[in-house]
């Protein structure tokens, strides 16, 4: 029997969550976002307003807080939280010779990248969702009370409708943050060392606006879903499809060039 058949993508998952979930590093990064949650809502109640883009000023009160708070934080996810654990996942285990081990035995090397993409995922998944849901209690507790408030898109909507507003939103920036994810891991893989990775990474975000506007939402993500959510046309139109496309992209090339490393030598 062939042994690769028999090592089951879950297997592999709970063998990346293991090795993830013991670095000091990744909880020193989570730590550090969630300091920066609270820090951010006192920030928010200090202005008590905040930006649709930077032409456009919205004031905040309890049913529209959520989706700024992740406009204040996303640079902190895009520019730290992500490369950092990228890096540290898709290229320090390489470089460190932690995968050794496990790659002794046949195991696909697609599933492993797989694994750790779905790691990684659901670990900025879980900040993201507490990011959304820290946004919402504070907004109700400690916001300016309304009963209805106006949103890009979405129009003047009540309490349910500024939850799924801020579902919506928060479901996009996911997407996104999965996709530079998937960056992270193929950058990863050309890159000698975790610091190469994690510079290479900071250098497609911000390099992205300079390929097309289209990839915009690298940088700014909450301009770019704001627009896309609103119908406000321009090339944040189009998010859904070039979303799409590059986590594709991204599934393809990552399982390509992963599959085809000699992790031996």
């Amino acid at each position: 029997m062939n042994n690769k058949q028999t090592v089951g993508i879950g297997n592999l998952i709970r063998s990346e969550a293991q090795r993830v979930f013991k670095r000091g590093r990744t909880w020193a990064v989570i730590a550090v976002y969630l300091i920066f949650v609270p820090l951010e809502c006192l920030f928010l109640t200090m202005m008590n307003t905040s930006f649709y883009d930077p032409d456009h000023s919205v004031p905040l009160n309890s049913l529209n807080t959520a989706p700024f708070l992740l406009r204040e934080l996303s640079i902190l996810m895009n520019f730290v939280v992500i490369p950092m654990l990228a890096a540290d996942s898709f290229n320090g285990d390489v470089s460190s010779g932690a995968l050794r081990l496990a790659l002794i035995r046949p195991v696909s090397r697609v599933k492993m990248f797989l694994a750790k993409w779905a790691v990684l995922g659901a670990a900025v998944g879980a900040m993201t969702l507490f990011t959304w849901a820290a946004g919402t209690v504070f907004g109700r507790i400690f916001m300016p009370a309304a009963a209805e408030t106006t949103l890009m898109g979405a129009g003047t909507v009540g309490g349910l409708g500024a939850i799924g507003f801020g579902l919506g939103f928060y479901g996009m920036a996911f997407c996104i943050f999965l996709a530079l994810i998937g960056v992270g891991g193929i950058v990863s893989r050309l890159a000698p060392n975790p610091v190469l990775a994690y510079i290479g990474m900071l250098a497609v975000i911000v390099g992205g606006i300079y390929v097309s506007d289209g990839m915009a939402f690298l940088l700014s993500v909450s301009d770019s879903i704001f627009h896309f959510l609103g119908h406000t046309g321009g090339s944040d139109a189009y998010l859904g499809w070039i979303l799409c496309a590059l986590l594709a992209g991204c599934v393809i090339m990552g399982a390509w060039s992963w599959g085809r490393r000699e992790w031996m030598q």
